[in-house]
């Protein structure tokens, strides 16, 4: 990404390389607190347990999409034993909308109608799970799921074959618990509901001073009354930390 010079000038004399405090989704500058690792660990859990449904529930800017990225990259990189679908944004209005954005997803041919479809779905788990496949279905901003597209979620989870044939980890906004909560056949169904919240001081500070270790420079650009400010004024979001260090070089 190109600075100005006056910006680049200032990165230069905080002895920095490169700016640390872009929004670009660069993964050498994640920093995941030990809540985030628990997240991700008790995540691959549920997938690689074969338990069907978990949830992360968390506010804009805390890391929900970081793992579910990270999960992403995770399982794509084992093609023997998993197959991945991660949607960006599962703002579906129905049932079928979800059914065929995860059958293309997954290649699989159009069929004509909603049966059909549902068929060719079946018989792809079924064949992936003789071979010894996992499939992980990972949904983003699952909190803009029409009401009637959790009839996808529920119908994925109770096809099995003595195993859960399809994992699926949805990431939302709080308001993914309302959704759930009025359908209790699905969130019957939850294994796993998992929360993450906003960063504490300490991590506040370790969050800054991973970025400008990847950066190039050792210590922190913060004293510690700077980090209490920053601190205060993001309230540990950690999408609000980057944007708010940003403005102080």
């Amino acid at each position: 990404m190109a600075f100005s010079p006056k910006r680049q000038e200032q990165i230069s004399k905080l002895g920095l390389l490169e700016d640390p405090f872009t929004t670009s989704a660069d993964p050498r500058f994640m920093y995941l607190s030990e809540q985030h690792a628990q997240v991700m660990h008790e995540a691959r859990d549920v997938v690689e347990a074969f338990r069907g449904l978990a949830v992360v529930e968390g506010s804009l800017g805390v890391g929900k999409s970081t793992i579910a990225r990270s999960l992403d990259n995770i399982y794509r990189d084992q093609p023997d034993a998993y197959r991945v679908v991660y949607v960006h944004s599962a703002g579906w209005e129905s049932e079928y909308a979800g059914l065929l954005e995860i059958t293309s997803a997954l290649k699989l041919p159009r069929r004509k109608g909603s049966t059909a479809q549902w068929n060719e779905l079946d018989g792809f788990l079924v064949e992936e799970h003789r071979r010894g496949r996992n499939i992980v279905l990972i949904l983003d901003d699952g909190q803009l799921m029409a009401p009637r597209s959790m009839r996808l979620i529920h119908r994925l989870y109770n096809f099995d074959l003595q195993r859960k044939l399809a994992q699926i980890v949805v990431f939302g906004q709080p308001e993914i618990r309302y959704l759930f909560d009025a359908h209790p056949e699905v969130r019957s169904r939850v294994d796993s509901w998992l929360e993450i919240q906003p960063l504490d001081l300490p991590d506040t500070a370790k969050l800054i001073l991973h970025r400008c270790r990847v950066a190039g420079r050792e210590n922190t650009i913060l004293s510690r009354d700077g980090v209490v400010e920053v601190y205060g004024a993001s309230r540990g979001v950690p999408r609000e930390i980057v944007s708010v260090c940003s403005k102080l070089i």
